[in-house]
């Protein structure tokens, strides 16, 4: 009987184990997710937007913004 009970204890540490490598790659999935929401979808977090070789044509919100700001900032 006891080697019954150690399939089914070990089965249980697996179905665990899996689970958990789910949940944590489910939660590097949604902190992706979250961070691009963020920055309003920029594909390069790191940089600023002035920086992007897609800045002049890029109709994402930060970079509209960004572009505003730098011709107010000029203007002035």
């Amino acid at each position: 009987m006891s080697g019954i009970e150690e399939n089914d204890d070990r089965r249980q540490l697996l179905i665990r184990s899996g689970r958990y490598a789910m949940l944590g790659g489910l939660s590097i999935l949604s902190i992706n997710l979250i961070q691009r929401v963020v920055n309003a979808g920029c594909v390069r977090f790191e940089s600023p937007c002035q920086t992007c070789g897609l800045f002049e044509a890029c109709e994402l919100p930060k970079a509209a913004e960004s572009r505003q700001s730098a011709t107010g900032d000029e203007a002035s």
